[in-house]
């Protein structure tokens, strides 16, 4: 048997040391994986069909809904007072939207796809 305090080699941790307390996640509103969750909603909501794989590759819109999904985002990110977001390049088919922040702001960038490969439900 292990001394007390010291763990033997088949030992758990769990079950020598006390439980943690709760830990509690303290979510920051203008993260970058929170506003693109938001985004995604958003254009679900609205039948956009889109695909993005995570918050640092660009949202591809379906061809067709590209001004539809650009409508939505800008209504929620860029237009209003407390805008999140500035545009920084608006081309046909192609958008950069930049993080009004100081330090470190991150760029969304959504981009219209040749193709029609997902049908939103």
């Amino acid at each position: 048997m292990a001394e007390k305090g010291k763990l033997s080699k088949t030992a758990r941790a769990s079950t020598h040391f006390g439980k943690a307390e709760a830990q509690t996640v303290i979510e920051n509103d203008s993260s970058r994986g929170k506003v693109f969750v938001e985004v995604k909603k958003l254009m679900t909501e609205a039948g956009i069909g889109f695909q993005n794989l995570s918050s640092s590759h660009p949202i591809i819109v379906n061809k067709g809904s590209f001004d539809q999904a650009l409508t939505v985002v800008k209504g929620a990110l860029v237009d209003g007072e407390t805008s999140r977001y500035t545009v920084e390049k608006e081309e046909a088919g192609h958008v950069v939207l930049v993080e009004n922040t100081p330090k470190e702001p991150t760029r969304m960038v959504i981009k219209e796809s040749p193709f029609v490969w997902y049908a939103a439900v």
